[in-house]
């Protein structure tokens, strides 16, 4: 029976790509198309980082493959973890499931079409950005095509074992907790493991490894480099059997690749055993609802509406978002991975090697780039989804007295003062650590904090312009064209906005090495309007644009 379910699959993902017309086919081709390029430019840097590791005296080869070895213990963690995040929606909270338990179909074989699902969705995009350091290295070492598919074939044991760990454990904490519930404390524990991860590995600062003045005592590193890189876990399998095969030893190859595959067919053999015990069970609890009880006390917003009548439709829109917020899961866990990765970029920041102050304040400047780009990623998952969030119910706000402009404005709101605080956390932290200049200072807080506002109102007006309320995933909003064009508008305007702030602060740093009147006012003038205009525009053109569109949609 399970050949019947991947066949429908095989069939779905056929007549999606015979779908494929008109805008819908360019636009798909469009985001293949940046997509290779953002797999081209991950080749180019892997391939300059491995011909360098790889021209070093003595050590270069061990530490090449030393460095293979960690990047797959790494996309083996990530995989897990991303394993048991999905695992929850697609094995007990997929839409298709009550069609599929109504069919005449073994309950194993549904688990085990869910479980394959849950391998490929948590894997394809960790497997599809490593492609680009395996065929770096490949080239490195002038191996053949053989090593290609050699890696194609190991990879898939990989990732059906990292998968299994995932699948397993959601089954059995279902089983012993079948509560919706179980579901929001997995995703926390699955973010709170992302976040720890990405911390720990940048804080174990793996820059050191590739500098020069580390490298000059080779004894101690050769110890080191020779040995195995978590040996009881499948990533270091994978690496012996590479290893084995650009030397030549076809039996340590095939041992290495044995292990592999029938771990991973011994495990999934256990899970296909246990999911006909304990499946069943866990799906029933998932589908059960908890119940949330409201107290007798009026609320903050009744009290404020009372006081503030104008204010009433705002508030009870803010009433709603905040009880969306403190009910869905998912927004606490996003939360946790943002911490971590403001942690991570004041770290970065921390250990720039900058040496003299007048650097330091230009980096300092050019800081206000990257802020904003961290400040478009976080709205991208955050206020881009904003609209289309409101998904079946969204009706219901058609329907009531309350207009599209009110509805937008209640989300810019909401979204606004954290994207400002964000912002001006990561200024104000970086220009201390970097200890910029007064004016490099005022002038990269009072940038962000505009630059806060327009990405803000931006995100929210493509919201508006590409709404999709059928949506089920929303990480397929960030991935949609119309994220696609946030984010790509929202790195546009932070380029215009450093490049008109340019001209001054060149004045700035004129007059810091001692030139003689380096200030023109016109130019300043010039700066002035144009900063204007590019904020009037960035904040006018989506906003209305996105006005129209949500007042014009139906449902």
């Amino acid at each position: 029976m399970l050949n019947i379910l991947l066949e429908r699959k095989a069939r779905t993902f056929a007549n999606t790509l015979r779908g494929l017309r008109g805008w819908k086919l360019v636009k798909n081709l469009m985001f293949a198309a940046v997509g290779l390029l953002m797999l081209a430019a991950l080749y180019a840097a892997f391939w300059r980082l491995l011909t360098y590791l790889e021209g070093v005296q003595l050590i270069g080869p061990m530490l090449s493959w030393k460095l293979t070895s960690m990047v797959l213990l790494m996309t083996f963690s990530m995989v897990i973890v991303s394993s048991i995040i999905i695992s929850m929606s697609t094995l007990y909270y997929s839409f298709d499931l009550k069609f599929l338990f109504s069919c005449p179909l073994n309950l194993r074989s549904i688990f085990m079409d869910k479980a394959l699902e849950t391998v490929f969705y948590s894997s394809w995009t960790l497997v599809l950005a490593i492609l680009p350091y395996i065929i770096a290295l490949g080239r490195v070492k002038a191996l053949g095509a053989g090593f290609y598919l050699a890696y194609g074939f190991l990879m898939v044991p990989f990732v059906l074992l990292a998968g299994a760990f995932g699948i397993f454990f959601s089954m059995l904490v279902m089983y012993a907790f079948p509560s919706s519930k179980t579901r929001d404390i997995t995703w926390l524990l699955g973010s709170l493991s992302v976040a720890f991860v990405y911390v720990m590995f940048r804080f174990s600062k793996p820059e050191k490894l590739l500098r020069p003045d580390s490298l000059q005592i080779v004894a101690q590193y050769i110890q080191y480099l020779q040995s195995p890189t978590a040996p009881y876990m499948p990533s270091w399998w994978v690496t012996k059997a590479m290893v084995a095969y650009s030397a030549g030893h076809w039996g340590a190859f095939a041992a290495s690749a044995g292990v592999l595959c029938l771990s991973a067919a011994a495990l999934y053999a256990l899970i296909y055993f246990v999911s006909g015990r304990v499946y069943m069970r866990g799906f029933s609890g998932a589908q059960s609802s908890p119940r949330f009880k409201g107290g007798r006390d009026p609320l903050p917003e009744q009290r404020l509406a009372a006081r503030f009548p104008a204010l009433r439709s705002f508030l009870t829109l803010y009433w709603k978002d905040r009880l969306m917020l403190a009910r869905d899961a998912r927004y606490w866990s996003q939360i946790i991975l943002i911490a971590a990765l403001i942690a991570v970029y004041l770290f970065s920041i921390r250990q720039l090697p900058l040496d003299t102050p007048d650097l330091k304040s230009m980096i300092s400047f050019l800081n206000v780039g990257v802020a904003g780009f961290v400040m478009a990623a976080i709205g991208l998952r955050f206020t881009f989804p904003a609209v289309s969030l409101e998904g079946s119910s969204y009706w219901l706000l058609k329907s009531s007295p309350v207009t599209a402009a009110a509805v937008m404005r209640e989300k810019l709101m909401v979204s606004l003062l954290p994207a400002v605080l964000i912002g001006v956390l990561l200024i104000t932290v970086s220009n201390r650590l970097l200890n910029a200049d007064l004016f490099i200072s005022v002038l990269s807080t009072f940038t962000i904090v505009a630059a806060a506002v327009v990405i803000t109102v931006m995100g929210i007006g493509f919201g508006a312009v590409f709404p999709d309320f059928n949506v089920e995933n929303i990480h397929q909003l960030e991935s949609s064209y119309g994220g696609f064009l946030y984010m790509a508008c929202s790195m546009g305007y932070l380029a215009l906005l450093v490049g008109v702030e340019a001209w001054p602060v060149q004045m700035h740093f004129s007059e810091r090495f001692g030139r003689a009147n380096p200030w023109d006012l016109r130019a300043v003038a010039l700066c002035a309007a144009v900063f204007l205009a590019l904020n009037f525009t960035a904040l006018y053109v989506p906003w209305k644009i996105g006005l129209r569109n949500l007042e014009r949609h139906e449902i």
